[in-house]
């Protein structure tokens, strides 16, 4: 019995880019109990593989490891009739971009970005970019290159990423995956029992199935994750933390591996002013950073100082790229700025002393703190009945410390210290690197 239709999953189309040097599955849909024939051809190079679709008509047929190479051609036989033909495939990187609508906002949204993009068309080449269809979740995607035709419809943090950063092998196809989906909360992109079948794109688990499932199933490079303003603007903010822990354990479980996560704290949004801890962007931030400092292999990539008190798709994503590209490129970068997890401090003698984690810091804005001596802003103490007081801050001699003069006068109920826990921070200390010290928050243990 000969089959009359076959489907593949999400990754597998013509134009794809495929992970390179590892074993993949060329999974998909076809009639029931049929043997299946592949055939990989490049040049002069013709490579064959087989298969059987079980009594579901569910096939997945392991293919030997490639090294990076392209384009080639992927047909599929059912005894002597051929089913489908993919061309232009590309054994490259790949790198899997997944959340809200900040991952796929397009350039055409920025049209300075967007006209600067399109005069400089060299060398992208080698550069593909998979764009979600965002008009039915369950739709497969777009492979595009970087054309003048197609540019408008890059996303523009997947664009700002391809100009900065650099495969691990040189001349290499770079795939990027846009598996966005806009206004998305994080249930709708978690693992649910039986992957129940869904009609809204809203619905708990339904884009876990149909978007990110099929591409966590086959080898990729890392996952960046940039997903919870719409959690933060809900009432269960609070519970964020352990949604995302949990989101996480399902993803590797699915993939079988631990894999790489960038996990990209949200950007701000709103006012800035004093403190407000309680914010849904503050808690889902703060369950960020504990997510990131938690889980091995997984860093911590903050946009908490690129937001826009007007958009919450603020236009920063040329610098965001940036410090995704410098955390690939260096994974303890990602790490480094969640040391300062909320933790006690002591007060001694109306002084409190922060240990900073080993770096270059430097102060922003740099006018009038290039002096040893330099108060540095941004901290503040809950003072329990005055409310919130800021509180000077130095470097120590040797800048490996933060020293803070507590204000007079202070009440016994002074319990609190935190640094930029405000919808819209505004953060004061960097790298030199151009890494922000991440928002904080300390307990008092003494006073």
């Amino acid at each position: 019995m000969r089959a009359s239709m076959i489907r593949l999953s999400a990754p597998w189309s013509s134009g794809a880019v495929l992970q390179h040097s590892k074993t993949l599955r060329l999974c998909g849909q076809t009639t029931a109990d049929v043997p299946l024939t592949v055939l990989l051809e490049h040049d002069q190079v013709r490579i064959t593989f087989s298969g059987h679709s079980n009594a579901t008509g569910t096939f997945g047929i392991p293919l030997n490891a490639q090294p990076p190479s392209g384009p080639w051609t992927l047909r599929i036989f059912t005894d002597d009739s051929q089913l489908l033909q993919l061309d232009d495939l590309w054994f490259g990187e790949l790198l899997l971009f997944a959340g809200q609508s900040n991952v796929g906002w397009p350039l055409a949204r920025y049209p300075e970005q967007l006209s600067v993009a399109m005069t400089d068309m060299q060398n992208q080449q080698r550069l593909r970019c998979y764009q979600s269809d965002h008009a039915d979740f369950q739709l497969p995607g777009q492979w595009l290159a970087l054309s003048l035709e197609q540019c408008a419809r890059w996303p523009a943090l997947l664009y700002h990423f391809s100009q900065c950063y650099q495969p691990a092998e040189a001349d290499v196809m770079l795939g990027l995956v846009d598996l966005s989906w806009p206004g998305s909360a994080i249930d709708a992109w978690t693992q649910h029992a039986g992957d129940s079948i869904t009609t809204q794109a809203w619905q708990p688990g339904a884009l876990f199935t149909a978007k990110l499932k099929p591409w966590l199933q086959q080898p990729f490079t890392a996952l960046i994750w940039y997903q919870g303003e719409q959690d933060a603007m809900g009432k269960a903010a609070a519970r964020y933390g352990d949604q995302l822990q949990h989101w996480l354990q399902s993803c590797r479980l699915v993939a079988g591996w631990a894999f790489p996560l960038l996990l990209v704290q949200i950007a701000g949004f709103g006012q800035a002013g004093l403190p407000a801890p309680q914010h849904g962007f503050v808690l889902v931030r703060l369950a960020q950073q504990q997510v990131a400092a938690a889980n091995p292999h997984c860093s911590l990539v903050s946009a908490a100082d690129l937001g826009a008190a007007d958009d919450i798709h603020p236009p920063f994503k040329a610098e965001l790229a940036r410090r995704l590209a410098l955390c690939i490129r260096d994974q303890n970068n990602g790490l480094l700025l969640a040391q300062l997890l909320s933790s006690e401090v002591v007060a001694q003698q109306r002084k409190l002393v922060l240990q900073l984690p080993a770096a270059d810091w430097q102060c922003r804005p740099e006018s009038d703190h290039s002096e040893k001596d330099a108060l540095i802003a941004g901290f503040y103490l809950d003072d329990g009945n005055n409310g919130w007081i800021a509180v000077p801050a130095r470097f120590s001699a040797d800048r490996q410390q933060l020293e803070l003069s507590l204000p007079e006068p202070i009440t016994q109920q002074a319990k609190q210290l935190v640094y930029g826990l405000t919808p819209m921070p505004t953060l004061t200390l960097y790298t030199a690197e151009g890494l922000p010290l991440l928002p904080q928050r300390w307990q008092l243990k003494t006073y």
